[in-house]
């Protein structure tokens, strides 16, 4: 990294915008005295960070902006911008590194790093470490030679722990270390309040002994006498069960009764049926026998005019007869084209058979031709064989085939009838199938669509899930966040009642107010604040803040009289009528200056009548935003005005500062985190509310999913049930399609077509199948001809059998085509024949029966029907006797039952009497049932379930109650009793517990500070040791180099590397000194240049200015001064402002500053060439 650039405008002698562009190398700024060049460099000083207004050569900050001339006006503001080539990533920032800093007349200041506002600390702690820190040596100005001299040894090692940059260890160390002390200040103020807490729990460790005491008893009462009543209940609750078995028993033999009383009656009732049955029965065999009588008439005259009709059906026979010829025609046929079709499936089958020969011969033939010539001969000439037997078969088929055909003769009969009645139903079915299909699209459609609805609805309800499960996450979170709020404001409200967080004597008086006329109470419970100004207002207040404001002397005396007669501690009063306000008189001074926020007093709020209390506590205080506006005004006001900052750091008058690590906010203040808690309550109560809003809605919209889902599951069901019922029809009618498609396509064509059709296909296929035959004999023949010939065409042989072999695997598959299509067919015929031959033998058994009863079976048949009718009238007269005697029977039946039905209607009388009797002690019973459980219920507040649970088993009933008489006088003899003690002592012992538990989270927090700043202190001594023994070994050196001899040496003062001061032991050559005050300017300005370089070559820093350091050195000096600039200016920058000629010689740039116009200073460009010809020329 290097310094690029120098901007400057306003910054004490540049008024106008100045550019001082940088580069490698030594850089040198000369001009006459009072030109302003030392301003260049206070100007990267001031840009850095500077806040010593008389390091800057000023009274104070405002005196760096351009005060104007003669001439020129005053300017308002002073502005330095300095720009870094970051190119190396030596700052932890960008590529270019910025930096900008404004200062205007009214004080108002800000600081810029790459155009962005940042504090000044972020200035700091950027250049922190990196050598150009505020306490680095690398920017060495007019005076700070002699200062190295003069300080102290222990001001002396800022120098060294900037260079071994252990700077930010020591900046975290001090926060360290005030975090420690605002946690032992926390300690202290946490014993304090357990000490108070301890002295409230001995009473109240008391009174909650006699309220356990007193909850035990009472328990014990409670549960005896629960015992006693169940145990009461439960008696009666027996008598009432058995009183209830009892009424059920006597209801069970009603229902027995009644079933025995029915059961008899329906027998009675099946007695009189039957009796009415076999009356009935006499009845229709009366009707049997007059009906029998009547058919030996009728088949008497059927004898009679048999003959007749015999010669009536010799006519419908013939009928039948030539039905019956028609038919078998038509089943000739179909047994015909049956016969064809199987004949035609068996050729393909055989043709399939050769083809597969054939195949199998062309794969071996393929496989083969890879053998020896002799081999293959030999199998080609097997070949040649089997081809012979082939051709010789195929040609016997042929002539058979031809044979048929000459036989066959062409029978078609007329069957348009039939085929138009099948056309128009085949035009119904394609129709209504239209139909159908048509439906059952629509229904497809319409399931689509409700699936689809019921995935958006289900995906809805998912998303509803998933909110209602974030939305119930989100109300718990807010359920639990409102009450640790609510729970800290009840703590801090019983805290501000009981006053816990005060002295003993302020707690005393407050809660003796009612005793004490004239106390209005303490500060802190009287005033308000906005919580921005909490630490503020109680660093202002401090014990002030337990003062207790009384309205006039006589009720302070009468207040510490009090606490003096009862020894309870001290309290400072505040009379409204004696005490004194306090004014700022200098509001108007201060009230412009930066950081300055107001009079504490005006940022609380109180009641008027307090205002003189609050005036004098808080009147002369001021309220300033940061700890440096706070010393600017406190300076201002020559330290006479109490200052606090809004951090707590304060400025008492006098001039003595106090701060630190901030501890947490006094707890005597709980009214303004009331206050916050109390609005904090409301608005988690709001959005409570509000979620469980958000919840319910959410619910709501989930069940009206639910029920969109459950609409579209019933919906889709009814939809799938329809479609499968349209489904199964479409299946029917497409059935129906293709056997009416079938019976069309038989009616339309003839069986001896068909055959015919067959017989030239088979004659053309064994044609074909012989050219193939005769085709592959060639090939064979070819084939042995070429093997013996040669064996190179071998290849192409190879190709001509596979091609062979592909053409005849297709003609293969579409002979199985054929096949399939064949077996389908007859299939077809086959049911066709079968339905015909059914009809045949339907009319040949009704031809059959005709001829029956033409026969003299008939005759015989009907003799033999006369004689059966005989035989039945004799047996039916014999039953009509039997059927007498069953009547009588059931009559002495029915009165027996009679009997049996008059004496159980007897006994159900008796037990609906003693059913009744029961029914009024059940009655009674359970009214006292309702009076016990009313008590159970009034007095202890539960059911009689939930008490059986709870009750114990008494064995005696008068010892228990003796028991119960015991438990009531001890309860007596405890007096009163206080129930709250028992939550107000675990209150208190919690809040202990915690602040005990806080404790020990101190404690750990502190030993983990300790050892924090003990391991920084660790870092930091290696740190410095190595670095400091670095820079000792190199300043030996060069200082024995520069001053041409001599001795000089770096030593620590003390063992203890974190405190100890450096000495500096010098001895110039020939001389010996006690003191360095004793050297000469010269001997100092070289010897810290010595120690400078030493600094560099241990610790390499970007740039280095110095501003006339060698000014007390002879010529010889300054040469060797340069010789060590150029020596280090490849690692590191040099800008000198200088006089001396042996330094320019050094430069690679210079720059001339002048004041062409007084007090304003200019850059003039130096060219060096003219420079140093210049040079020469002067004698």
């Amino acid at each position: 990294m290097y310094l690029k650039q120098i901007e400057m405008v306003g910054f004490k002698s540049f008024a106008d915008r100045t550019k001082l562009t940088f580069d490698t190398g030594v850089t040198a700024i000369v001009g006459p005295n009072g030109s302003g060049k030392s301003n260049v460099t206070e100007s990267l000083r001031w840009a850095l960070g500077e806040q010593s207004a008389k390091s800057l050569r000023g009274a104070k900050m405002p005196d760096i902006i351009f005060a104007g001339t003669q001439k020129r006006r005053a300017l308002n503001y002073a502005e330095v911008i300095v720009t870094f080539d970051n190119s190396d990533n030596y700052l932890p920032s960008e590529k270019t590194v910025v930096v900008t800093r404004r200062l205007y007349r009214n004080g108002d200041s800000e600081f810029l790093i790459n155009d962005k506002k940042v504090r000044l600390r972020d200035v700091h702690e950027l250049f922190m470490d990196t050598g150009l820190g505020r306490d680095s040596f690398s920017i060495i100005s007019q005076g700070k030679i002699e200062a190295i001299f003069n300080s102290k040894p222990e001001e002396r090692r800022a120098i060294f722990e900037e260079a071994a940059g252990v700077l930010k260890y020591k900046t975290r160390k001090k926060e360290t270390e005030s975090k420690l002390s605002a946690t032992q200040e926390n300690m202290d103020r946490l014993d304090d309040i357990i000490y108070e807490l301890d002295g409230q729990l001995t009473p109240l460790r008391a009174q909650r002994d006699v309220a356990l005491k007193f909850r035990e008893l009472d328990e014990k009462r409670g549960q005896l006498g629960l015992s006693v009543l169940v145990a009461q209940l439960i008696a009666e609750k027996r008598q009432h069960e058995q009183i209830t078995e009892k009424l059920e028993t006597v209801s069970r033999s009603l229902t027995a009764i009644d079933q025995v009383e029915t059961a008899v009656s329906r027998e009675l009732a099946s007695l009189k049926q039957k009796r009415r049955d076999v009356e009935q029965a006499q009845e229709k065999m009366q009707d049997e026998l007059l009906l029998l009588t009547t058919a030996k008439s009728d088949f008497q005259s059927k004898i009679t005019i048999y003959h007749n009709q015999a010669q009536m059906s010799q006519k419908s026979e013939a009928e039948r007869t030539s039905r019956i010829k028609l038919l078998s025609d038509k089943v000739a046929e179909l047994g015909e084209e049956l016969t064809k079709l199987s004949d035609k499936l068996s050729d393909n089958q055989a043709t399939k058979s050769d083809l597969t020969a054939q195949i199998q011969t062309l794969e071996s033939k393929l496989a083969n031709l890879s053998e020896n010539p002799e081999d293959a001969i030999e199998r080609l000439r097997a070949e040649f064989v089997d081809l012979v037997n082939q051709e010789a078969q195929l040609s016997n088929r042929i002539t058979k085939n031809t044979s048929e055909l000459n036989n066959i003769v062409a029978n078609a009969a007329s069957r348009s009838d039939e085929t138009k009645l099948l056309s128009d139903k085949y035009t119904t079915l394609k129709a209504e199938l239209a139909e159908t299909s048509q439906q059952s699209a629509d229904l497809k459609a319409l399931i689509a669509q409700l699936l689809s609805q019921y995935q958006t609805a289900e995906t809805a309800g998912k998303q509803l899930d998933t909110e209602h499960e974030q939305l119930q996450t989100g109300l718990f979170a807010a359920m639990d966040t409102l009450n640790k709020t609510k729970a800290r404001l009840s703590s801090l409200e019983n805290i501000r009642a009981s006053h816990a967080n005060f002295y003993q004597g302020v707690k005393a008086v407050l809660q003796a107010s009612d005793q004490l006329p004239g106390v209005i109470g303490a500060i802190a419970d009287l005033i308000r604040f906005d919580k921005k100004y909490a630490t503020a207002i109680d660093i202002a207040l401090g014990a002030g803040s337990q003062n207790v404001v009384v309205s006039d002397e006589q009720a302070a005396k009468a207040a510490i009289n009090f606490l003096k007669a009862q020894r309870l501690g001290r309290a400072t009063f505040l009379p409204l009528t004696t005490i004194k306000p306090r004014y700022f008189s200098k509001l108007a001074q201060v009230s412009g200056m930066p950081g300055f926020v107001d009079v504490a007093q005006n940022l609380v709020s109180y009641d008027a009548q307090l205002a003189p209390a609050l005036s004098n506590l808080l009147g002369s205080v001021l309220i300033v935003d940061n700890n440096d506006n706070a010393s600017k005004i406190a300076r201002a006001l020559n330290f006479t005005v109490r200052i606090v900052a809004l951090d707590g750091t304060e400025i008492r008058p006098g001039g003595s500062f106090s701060g630190g690590a901030n501890k947490k906010q006094s707890t005597t203040f709980t009214n303004v985190e009331i206050d916050e808690l109390t609005q904090q309550v409301i608005g988690f109560d709001t959005q409570l509310r509000a979620l469980e809003t958000q919840l319910q809605d959410v619910q709501a919209k989930r069940r009206e999913v639910n029920a969109t889902l459950s609409d579209l599951r019933q919906k889709g069901e009814a939809s799938r049930l329809d479609s499968q019922a349209c489904t199964l029809k479409e299946q029917a009618l497409l059935a129906t399609k293709a056997d009416i498609a079938s019976r069309l396509a038989l009616a339309n064509v003839s069986g001896e077509q068909t055959r015919v059709d067959k017989l030239k296909a088979e004659n053309l296929s064994s044609t074909e199948s012989l050219d193939t035959i005769a085709v592959e004999k060639d090939e064979i023949n070819t084939a042995i001809t070429q093997l013996k010939s040669s064996q190179s065409e071998i290849k192409v042989m190879t190709e001509q059998v596979r091609q062979d072999l592909q053409g005849k695997q297709l003609a293969c598959n579409d002979i199985l085509s054929d096949i399939r299509h064949e077996t389908t067919e007859i299939k077809r015929l086959t049911a066709e024949k079968s339905a015909l031959d059914q009809e045949i033998k339907a009319l040949s058994a009704e031809n059959e029966t005709q001829d029956a009863g033409l026969t003299a079976d008939r005759l015989a048949t009907l003799s033999e029907n006369l004689s059966k009718v005989s035989e039945k009238f004799d047996a039916t007269s014999i039953k009509m006797v039997s059927l007498k005697f069953e009547r009588e029977d059931l009559t002495a039946q029915l009165d027996e039952l009679e009997s049996t039905y008059a004496t159980t209607n007897r006994e159900k009388q008796d037990l609906l009497a003693q059913k009744t009797r029961l029914a009024l002690s059940l009655e009674s019973l359970e009214s006292l049932l309702i009076k016990r459980q009313n008590k159970l219920i009034d007095e202890h507040q539960m059911s009689f379930e939930a008490a059986k649970a709870l009750a114990q088993e008494l064995t005696n009933l008068p010892e228990s109650e003796r028991q119960l008489q015991g438990l009531e006088t001890q309860i007596r003899r405890l007096g009163p009793v206080n129930l709250a003690a028992i939550d107000q002592f675990d209150e208190v012992n919690q809040r202990r517990d915690f602040l005990n538990t806080q404790k020990d989270d101190l404690l750990n927090a502190k030993a983990l500070l300790e050892a924090t700043i003990d391991e920084m202190d660790d870092e930091v001594k290696v740190k410095f040791k190595t670095t400091f023994e670095a820079i000792r070994l190199a300043f030996k050196t060069n200082f024995t180099q520069m001053f041409g001899g001599g001795q000089a040496d770096l030593i620590l003062n003390s063992e203890n590397l974190l405190t100890a001061g450096i000495e500096i032991d010098v001895q110039p050559p020939g001389k010996k000194l006690a003191s360095l005050n004793l050297m000469s300017g010269g001997e100092k300005s070289l010897t810290a240049l010595a120690l400078l370089f030493s600094i560099i070559r241990v610790r390499t820093v970007p740039f280095v200015v110095l501003d006339e350091v060698e000014a007390a050195l002879d010529e010889a000096n300054v040469k060797r001064f340069g010789d060590y600039m150029t020596r280090f200016d490849e690692n590191s920058q040099f800008i000198v402002v200088t006089h001396r000629k042996g330094t320019m010689k050094a430069a690679k740039v210079m720059y001339g500053v002048t004041m062409q116009e007084g007090g304003i200073s200019k850059i003039v460009s130096v060219k060096l060439k003219d420079f140093v010809a210049a040079e020469q020329e002067t004698p």
